[in-house]
């Protein structure tokens, strides 16, 4: 009986592992994509649009499920998630129009391991020190690029004040994916399905973004409709579903430390971009970020 509850814990988590890998390959690409067109409008034009398009999908698909939902235990937690989305992703698309894709991804996965650890202390959760170790690498592999930034050897080669603005803002975005990840278990254990959360998590978002950018929305949408629905698609809402189930089937921290990958992917695909050049020292980075991502996960398939 123990042999099979530990042959289905390795499949699940092995069905974590994959979808994780999928939506890392997604996001990069799309990462790359709305950097460029991002470049001339208001940064979140996008995130209302897509995410409200998101949320409607995922909303269809969670009332087939009919789930009874006890409101008063999940709307601490859903008030929660909304408002970490909020610094994961409207702080993420902010960042995208003044840094290099490859670094807004390396600072936001990087420092999110370190927050996760944080976190962890004040729960008095015990920490292996391998964790530890890993953690304060990919910190330093986050000094490292915000260097780059600074001494204008990024992509991007031109150092502006506003990349400032990119650099605080990866980091909320750091600490709005570990709590992202962390309330969304909370509703998960509440036996919400992906396609429930998924259909309640951007609430904030939308609402926030539409206020934003009220004045231009609808005609934005109407002309741009094709690639917006292109990126919603491919780049948030197939992403976005993988990532929940990678995140029901992986601990906090490997979730956040198999994320890793997504820089590695954007490099090479932003390398299409022609607003941007090749960087070793980015490159650098983003490779010491994928070797710690890939010892974090061998670490814990040990555990498993």
């Amino acid at each position: 009986m123990l042999e099979i509850v530990q042959s289905k814990q390795r499949k699940m988590y092995v069905v974590g592992i994959v979808s994780l890998l999928a939506s890392a390959i997604l996001t990069s690409i799309s990462q790359v994509y709305y950097a460029n067109k991002v470049q001339l409008v208001h940064p979140f034009l996008f995130t209302g649009i897509s995410f409200f398009i998101t949320a409607i999908f995922f909303q269809m698909v969670a009332m087939k499920q009919r789930v009874q939902v006890e409101w008063k235990r999940a709307f601490l937690p859903l008030l929660k998630l909304n408002l970490a989305s909020v610094l994961a992703f409207m702080g993420f698309y902010f960042a995208l129009k003044y840094i290099e894709p490859a670094i807004v991804s390396s600072l936001e996965m990087g420092v999110g391991p370190l927050f996760v650890l944080v976190i962890a202390l004040r729960t008095r959760v015990h920490i292996p020190r391998i964790q530890w170790w890993i953690a304060l690498g990919t910190l330093g592999a986050c000094l490292l690029l915000i260097y780059v930034i600074f001494s204008g050897n990024s992509g991007v080669t031109e150092w502006r004040v506003e990349n400032s603005w990119g650099i605080v803002t990866s980091i909320f975005c750091g600490l709005g994916a570990v709590l992202c990840t962390i309330y969304s278990k909370q509703l998960s254990t509440l036996g919400w399905s992906s396609s429930m959360i998924l259909s309640k998590r951007f609430i904030a978002i939308i609402i926030l973004s539409f206020i934003a950018t009220y004045d231009t929305l609808i005609l934005y949408f109407l002309e741009n409709i094709a690639w917006i629905m292109m990126v919603t698609i491919m780049g948030v809402l197939i992403p976005m579903y993988l990532l929940q189930k990678g995140i029901q089937y992986c601990e906090t921290f490997i979730v956040m430390m198999s994320l890793c990958f997504i820089p590695v992917f954007t490099f090479f695909f932003q390398l299409l971009d022609p607003r941007l050049t090749w960087s070793s020292l980015t490159f650098t980075g983003v490779c010491l970020l994928l070797i710690l991502g890939i010892l974090s996960m061998w670490q814990e398939q040990k555990n498993v």
